[in-house]
């Protein structure tokens, strides 16, 4: 009775405000700890000894892998905001200095039709006909 009410009490510390890891840890270390503490002289006092020692350890292994794994969450952050800051800053550049102009100059083009009318020249007779102009404003 002893063990199980233990073992409840270090669940539901760990179920407030914990993450689902380090509840998992802490059960899994707390049931290690008193399977391990009841094997030596099968005594329930040593079990629940062991059981409160495993749960230590089991939040402190949680506690050092949620922290190691905070720090390369951060860093993976970082790099990538970096990274797209670094993208941004280099679209507007192509975009504001007209060195992407061959993207954008059907956006500046006009085409102008002019009637060229019919003439004659060294007994040539050129009809008419229209000419299209291109113009980049």
């Amino acid at each position: 009775m002893l063990i199980r009410g233990s073992l409840i009490f270090l669940l539901c510390l760990g179920v407030m405000g914990c993450s689902v890891k380090k509840v998992v840890y802490t059960g899994v270390g707390t049931a290690a700890g008193a399977g391990i503490g009841y094997s030596y002289h099968k005594d329930p006092k040593e079990a629940a000894i062991g059981g409160a020692a495993g749960g230590v350890a089991g939040v402190l292994v949680a506690t050092v892998q949620e922290n190691t794994e905070d720090k390369k969450y951060k860093a993976g952050y970082e790099k990538g905001y970096n990274q797209a800051q670094v993208d941004i800053a280099v679209q507007n550049w192509n975009n504001n200095t007209g060195k992407c102009a061959h993207d954008r100059k059907d956006a500046y083009k006009h085409l102008t039709s002019f009637k060229v009318p019919e003439r004659e020249q060294d007994n040539v007779i050129y009809e008419s006909h229209y000419v299209t102009l291109e113009d980049y404003r």
